[in-house]
């Protein structure tokens, strides 16, 4: 039952990740790049976590509890 809102969460993740490495690439300003690839890094660690959660990862409450 827990699997189908993780994927889906996993989904928006990987929906959000390939939105802002497409926009990424025709930025020309240096300063929206990097706000972009910190957004990027953001949604990547966010997607680590989802993936630790689904495979079980004894570590997960205690990373998640540091981002906090």
């Amino acid at each position: 039952m827990l699997t189908q809102p993780l994927t889906a969460k996993i989904r928006r993740v990987d929906d959000n990740l390939r939105t802002l490495i497409e926009r990424r690439g025709h930025l020309e300003d240096p300063a929206d790049v990097l706000r972009a690839t910190e957004s990027i890094d953001h949604w990547l660690d966010e997607r680590l976590l989802l993936m630790k959660s689904r495979d079980g990862d004894p570590q997960l409450a205690t990373l998640a509890d540091r981002r906090r």
